[in-house]
């Protein structure tokens, strides 16, 4: 199923995007759009070599979006608040907003630091909801108030670095719930993540790429034959340039293999625990 694929950018990350970015493009369809969300820094000289990169790519600024998304969410002061205190909010509040306007309520979602070394178009033609496994569970609240507090369902080793989802099940009142809560946001770098994940959690079965073939993990050391993506997460993004230098097969397209998915489980959990108190 063809969708449309969103980004969130910044300034601080141009010089990674204008790398990553035209291979994006380079696979998409001719009824398939790359919209890069300005998180408010991009300054006009950046959107303006972004837009030229393709007539596939549209720009939203910030300022652009602004009123639309404030009327949207009027309702939800919490999310107002989380918005104005936090950029990352734009990729779990603005961008499935928007994409639930749109006559394809499925979208793609890649973050700017994610290079693909193939022509992995069937990544960005996912008809079932399919997210990328990381090398841990990476979450920013406590396991035990998921199971015990919460009771909430999340995706196995989520990361929001790269997904397909229709919004159609998305639930603004459960991110408002979410970001209300005071003991949710122990690691900041991955409240958005942790939100994008509760959502996952909430609509039912979900898939993930083999995590050989899309590589999200902190310790990797290089490009293999079977690689047709990789995160660059941690020190990782210091490879952008080596690494996208690889060359490149050239077949029409490589064919990814994707797998069914499940949920933290409380065997999860009482493993992450024991490591905390038991010797190696």
């Amino acid at each position: 199923m063809k969708q449309d694929v969103y980004t969130l950018l910044c300034e601080r990350d141009m010089g990674m995007a204008l790398v990553t970015l035209p291979r994006v493009i380079g696979f998409l369809g001719q009824d398939q759009r790359l919209i890069v969300m300005d998180d408010g820094s991009l300054t006009e000289k950046s959107a303006s070599i972004v837009k030229s990169l393709s007539d596939k790519v549209e720009v939203i600024g910030r300022k652009e979006r602004e009123d639309m998304i404030l009327s949207e969410i009027s309702g939800f002061p919490h999310c107002m608040k989380f918005r104005e205190e936090y950029a990352p909010a734009f990729k779990l509040i603005d961008i499935p907003i928007l994409a639930g306007k749109e006559e394809r309520t499925r979208f793609c979602y890649t973050d700017s630091d994610i290079i693909y070394l193939r022509n992995c178009e069937d990544y960005f033609r996912r008809d079932v909801n399919t997210y990328l496994r990381t090398d841990g569970i990476k979450i920013s609240v406590k396991l035990s108030k998921v199971f015990f507090k919460y009771k909430w369902s999340i995706p196995y080793k989520f990361n929001s670095g790269y997904f397909s989802y229709d919004c159609s099940g998305y639930d603004l009142d459960l991110i408002e719930y979410f970001v209300s809560r005071p003991d949710v946001r122990n690691v900041p770098w991955v409240i958005e993540q942790t939100g994008w994940g509760l959502v996952f959690g909430a609509s039912g079965p979900f898939y993930s790429p083999n995590e050989d073939q899309f590589v999200c993990r902190e310790q990797f050391e290089g490009p293999k034959p079977d690689t047709l993506a990789i995160h660059l997460i941690a020190n990782l993004k210091g490879k952008v340039d080596e690494w996208a230098n690889t060359p490149q097969q050239q077949e029409a397209a490589a064919t990814p293999d994707f797998q069914l998915s499940r949920s933290v489980s409380f065997f999860d959990w009482a493993k992450k625990s024991a490591k905390r108190v038991l010797p190696l």
